[in-house]
């Protein structure tokens, strides 16, 4: 086929227009750009990055410094993300000049593990390799400008608004959110009668990808990278055609953009409504107004997107019935008494500070300032006597006991660890206070708190059944070295068949110096999954020669981030020396 770049960017770089390119090419792009000395001089391809430099770096120093997902606990990979970026960045950049060759050296893999919702339900959450994630993000946040200029409103739709501040690692605007969400609809349902309350039904798992494709072609011109995410997408879910992964903010980018078009075709129908992610709160004149809009979304939905809404959270209210049940606002309700009002005044607290504010100081005082006006421990002592917790309002307290003083914060503990099987729910709550506290909770505390786990795990809890709470319980556990935690962690290995918590008992056995588990272990490397691998070329940094000529025989054979956690770890190894230890 004959064919010449077209699209002048300057007298000597040009861009290859969708006409002219060549169907015989696909290593070639629109993205591309092609240079030549003058206009007698043959064209010479210059194969141009798909992800910018600034969104590598965020999406790199984001992750790092708040994780991958909110469902399950933080790989080890992160910790090179924080230490080694620019490592990392290269690695991001390795993998956009070539994709097929590096998600075959680096294969795109996830972990589907179960995650509990409320007291019966779970659903399948999902971590991505890191280096991938990263990649995603990287994509993500590349043309996330684009998609937040077609994006409705933020005074309509408040959830995850795009707003790169690279000083503090952030994605989103902190100023745009959950309670802005609800104070705004508390101030528009003012000037309404009804409210309509619903929500999406298993929004995150049944976004179709054609319709999700379909909606970032319309948003962005940068097909390459929408290319590309499509195409991990498909990787990470199997092959099949729906479905986003739950909890990170790249799925949380993807997802806004889709909805953008039916808060475009509400507005069409002159239809009053606040959004934030897939709950929506919709005002009405009159009752049949209010199920008139009902109608209209559900039939958006289902005929646009293929969603649908939850029956069982669908509510038509009137005005005084949604600031009745509504959290923010400040009317005080009939017969409401003073245990309630302070809950309620404490839900509206944000019990947040932004460490990277010049402010951060006296941010953070001024918060234990406010949190001095609850009593924190007398509102969670009355949740720990329901027969079930309020979630919401628990963990929110459980997040307000970092703040307060140490005596109270074991005491707290103590309270939390006789109500575990109460706090199933928000398990992984308790679980992280637990493990950020461990360093001031008394040694008494201190053994409560790995007996109450051990004996959740060697019983076979329906609680650590999950495989995120277990996670999360052993993580809890990777400080105890006591001789009956390494027996339990040398059997969970073999019982259990997440990738996920295999990797992190391997990473603890090495923490613990268990250089005979380690070694036995590393005999059937070749039989481990990819993370189980990866863990265990950290660990092998315990086995002194051993390790040494191990890692030698096997290093040909690594592929190019595989090569930077054994350098990450080396490295940090030599710096430290015998006080060095692995770290999860």
């Amino acid at each position: 086929m004959k064919w010449r770049p077209q699209y002048l960017v300057d007298e000597k770089f040009f861009r290859l227009s969708e006409t002219s390119f060549p169907e015989n090419s696909p290593k070639l792009s629109p993205h591309d750009i092609f240079f030549r000395q003058n206009y007698k001089s043959p064209f010479t391809l210059i194969k141009m990055p798909i992800i910018s430099s600034d969104a590598a770096e965020l999406a790199i120093s984001n992750i790092a410094n708040f994780g991958d997902t909110d469902i399950f606990p933080f790989p080890i990979e992160n910790h090179i993300f924080f230490d080694a970026p620019d490592d990392v960045k290269k690695i991001l950049f390795y993998i956009d000049a070539d994709f097929e060759k590096a998600s075959s050296d680096i294969p795109i893999l996830s972990s589907k593990d179960l995650s509990v919702v409320g007291y019966s339900g779970f659903r399948w959450g999902t971590q991505i390799d890191p280096i991938w994630n990263a990649y995603l993000l990287a994509l993500t946040l590349t043309i996330a400008g684009d998609l937040e200029k077609r994006r409705v409103s933020n005074q309509i739709v408040f959830s995850y608004r795009h707003l790169p501040q690279k000083d503090k690692h952030s994605i989103f605007d902190r100023e745009i959110g959950w309670h802005q969400f609800q104070e705004k609809s508390i101030e528009m349902v003012k000037s309404f009668d009804y409210v309509l309350r619903c929500d999406i039904s298993d929004f995150y798992p049944r976004i179709y990808h054609h319709r999700l494709e379909n909606a970032l072609s319309a948003a962005t011109n940068n097909r390459s990278a929408s290319n590309r995410i499509m195409k991990i997408l498909g990787a990470i879910s199997g092959g099949a055609s729906y479905g986003l992964p739950v909890g990170g903010p790249a799925s949380r980018i993807l997802s806004e953009i889709l909805l953008n078009r039916i808060d475009r075709l509400l507005i069409g129908e002159q239809i009053k409504f606040c959004r934030f992610v897939d709950d929506y709160v919709i005002f009405a004149n009159s009752r049949e107004e209010a199920y008139t809009a009902l109608i209209n979304l559900t039939s958006l939905l289902l005929n646009n997107e293929g969603l649908s809404l939850q029956k069982a959270k669908t509510r038509v209210m009137s005005r005084a019935e949604f600031l009745g049940t509504s959290e923010f606002s400040i009317e005080t309700k009939n017969e409401e008494s003073q245990d309630e009002e302070q809950e309620r005044a404490f839900r509206r607290l944000r019990v947040y500070y932004d460490p990277y504010s010049p402010t951060a100081e006296s941010d953070y005082q001024q918060l234990r300032s406010e949190l001095d006006n609850f009593d924190i421990v007398g509102m969670l002592g009355r949740e720990l006597a329901k027969s079930r917790v309020d979630e919401s309002l628990t963990r929110r307290l459980i997040s307000a006991l970092k703040h307060l003083a140490p005596a109270v914060q074991n005491d707290a503990v103590l309270s939390l660890l006789k109500s575990i099987d109460l706090l199933y729910p928000i398990f992984p709550s308790v679980m992280n206070l637990c493990r950020g506290l461990i360093d001031i909770l008394t040694p008494q505390v201190k053994d409560e708190l790995y007996k109450t786990l051990r004996n959740l795990i060697t019983d076979n809890s329906y609680v650590t059944q999950v495989p995120t709470n277990l996670a999360f319980s052993l993580r809890t556990l990777a400080s105890d070295n006591s001789e009956e935690t390494e027996i339990l962690l040398a059997s969970a290995f073999k019982r259990s068949d997440s990738m996920m918590v295999r990797r992190d008992i391997i990473l603890m056995m090495a923490q613990r110096r268990a250089d005979h588990w380690v070694s036995n272990c590393r005999r059937s490397f070749s039989t481990l999954t990819i993370w189980e691998r990866r863990a265990l070329l950290v660990s092998s940094y315990t086995l002194g020669d051993e390790g040494e000529h191990w890692r030698k025989s096997i290093r040909r054979d690594l592929n190019e981030f595989d090569k930077l956690l054994l350098k990450w770890a080396g490295d940090a190894k030599a710096k430290k020396g015998d006080a060095w230890q692995v770290i999860l």
